[in-house]
């Protein structure tokens, strides 16, 4: 009798063991993953802001969060002041896909040339990359010039000199897309076969999906091309002059905001 009950005792005493040990052990575990848990989320990166797409409307176009100093290289904007001087069609502070960008400005009347001033970063006293006299309002950066690099700021100007006086335009900042930003323009482009177009109607295509992403100097750069190959296409007339229409539309928007 007295046997049973000290095998009673040890069943009973290595039930309790058990148990313990399969509550200690539960500890351990639920403490191990919480702790990978957390250092997991202490290595993993933060979502990568999407690039900016056109907003709704015409009130000018979302910011794009890059890395400069200022933190704004896209705005809503494209022309400022009158007809007198040479002014960017392009946003203030846009972005660029390809190294090699397209320049593009209003004409000065009775202009003989233009005189055009890339810097590296903004500002007057940045350091010139490239520099040319240009006889129209437009220019398509030379693959001979100095190469530009991906994921960096710079600054162009034009200034032009009439009959009567010399006139310089507001100096105009853009960024160069590179690392995922680049990847994921790269990959719209290649969905719809449009890495390199061949026609007009494909041309006028790219420039849309550039202008989806609010890459403004290639949308322009695209629906320039498409018109001067074919002048009589009146589909990409049309979409020019939209493109240069919502840019101005956004600039005006702007300006009225700031003055409200």
């Amino acid at each position: 009798m007295s046997g049973l009950f000290r095998l009673s005792n040890w069943s009973g005493l290595i039930r309790f063991q058990s148990i313990g040990a399969a509550f200690w052990l539960s500890i351990v575990c639920f403490v191990a993953i919480t702790s990978a848990q957390v250092l997991g989320q202490g290595n993993q990166k933060p979502p990568r802001r999407p690039l900016p797409k056109p907003a709704n409307g015409s009130r000018g176009f979302e910011q794009y969060a890059g890395k400069d100093a200022s933190n704004r290289l896209i705005a809503s904007g494209a022309t400022r002041g009158g007809g007198t001087k040479p002014t960017a069609i392009a946003p203030m502070e846009g972005l660029a896909y390809d190294a090699h960008p397209f320049f593009k400005w209003q004409a000065v009347p009775n202009a003989k040339s233009y005189y055009f001033t890339l810097r590296d970063a903004s500002g007057s006293s940045a350091q010139i990359v490239y520099q040319t006299d240009v006889a129209t309002p437009q220019l398509l950066y030379p693959l001979t010039a100095p190469a530009l690099e991906s994921g960096k700021l710079y600054s162009w100007r034009v200034s032009t000199k009439t009959d009567i006086d010399k006139i310089a335009g507001t100096p105009v900042s853009f960024f160069i897309l590179a690392g995922e930003d680049a990847a994921e323009v790269k990959s719209a482009l290649a969905k719809f076969n449009l890495v390199t177009p061949q026609t007009t109607a494909e041309r006028v295509r790219q420039a849309q999906i550039f202008e989806q992403f609010g890459v403004w100097y290639d949308a322009l750069r695209d629906a320039s091309e498409a018109i001067n190959a074919n002048p009589q296409d009146t589909a990409a007339k049309a979409y020019y002059e939209a493109l240069v229409n919502r840019l101005k539309e956004a600039e005006q928007a702007k300006d009225e905001g700031d003055g409200s």
